[in-house]
């Protein structure tokens, strides 16, 4: 046979084979097979996607709670004790100027003595879960952005309000054991003015007002990191739903108008210089469509 005829009919029958082959009974069942999987893939994909949005809900109401508990705990500090310590002392402070100015006026006796009640109580650090609120925030949850600040913000702030209530507790153990010269001296010591030839201590004037700061401090980054969380929250829940098809998860909400009304509240203005770093703060937190869910959790994005 003609070499370019057996070429020929070898093409021929190989192709036969070919589109006998595709046109087979196990090729449709492969193709059903293929689709099956994929199908099969896409499923396990939006289960995977759904059930890390469920944890993510969850680990925000945790997270929450947390922030509201070392809110709380800020509150009850200034409430019982801070609050009443800084305004009083801050009165007394001005009365001690006040009795100043008119001595030196010649209004008043050169030798009357000031007299104050000093304010020795000692103060104890509430114990807050600072630690288990930084892991759940960092590790746990897929919050960005302030919500990342806030939590730095606050650990610091209860670790330096720790540290001045120590620093309080230490110098009035230190008042309570001075003597008689030094008794004479304790209005210096206590309001922070000068006393002997050039000599000023501030120490304990400046735990006041490094206590009242520093409280109101834990109080602000705690209670506005619970509102980003919710907000976070909130956002992602509205992904889950259109997933899972159901509606009894929710998120936490924390209400703080009763000691906002008390008037214990920080002025969000004292802050202002630390918000400006945040301008686009109401956005913070979960992302507000799939898409930027899917950016956060690529691992559960839908293959193309």
């Amino acid at each position: 046979m003609d070499s370019d005829v057996s070429s020929f009919v070898l093409e021929l029958i190989a192709w036969e084979n070919v589109t006998g082959f595709l046109n087979s009974n196990f090729t449709a069942a492969l193709a059903g097979a293929l689709a099956g999987a994929l199908v099969a893939q896409r499923i396990g994909d939006r289960a995977k996607q759904r059930d890390a949005m469920l944890q993510e809900i969850r680990s925000t109401n945790a997270a929450i709670m947390v922030a509201f508990t070392i809110c709380n705990a800020g509150l009850a500090l200034k409430k019982q004790f801070t609050k009443d310590i800084y305004e009083t002392y801050t009165a007394k402070k001005a009365a001690l100027r006040e009795f100043h100015r008119r001595r030196a006026a010649g209004q008043q006796p050169a030798d009357l003595p000031f007299e104050f009640q000093a304010d020795f109580r000692a103060l104890q650090m509430p114990v807050v879960p600072i630690d288990v609120l930084r892991t759940q925030v960092y590790e746990q949850i897929s919050a960005t952005g302030r919500p990342l600040a806030l939590v730095a913000a606050l650990v610091g702030s209860v670790s330096s309000l720790t540290d001045v209530i120590h620093k309080r507790n230490t110098l009035i153990e230190r008042f309570q054991k001075l003597g008689p010269e030094g008794i004479a001296q304790l209005p210096a010591f206590y309001f922070g003015l000068p006393y002997g030839p050039g000599h000023v201590s501030t120490e304990f004037s400046d735990t006041i007002e490094s206590l009242h700061s520093l409280n109101d401090d834990v109080i602000f980054f705690s209670e506005l990191l619970g509102q980003d969380l919710m907000a976070h929250g909130n956002r992602v829940l509205v992904q889950y739903r259109k997933i899972a098809k159901v509606k009894k998860e929710k998120i936490s909400a924390v209400d703080f108008t009763e000691p906002r009304n008390q008037g214990l509240m920080p002025d969000a203005a004292n802050y202002t210089d630390w918000l400006k770093g945040f301008p686009n703060a109401a956005q913070q937190g979960a992302p507000a469509d799939a898409g930027a869910f899917r950016r956060l959790f690529p691992r559960f994005a839908r293959r193309r």
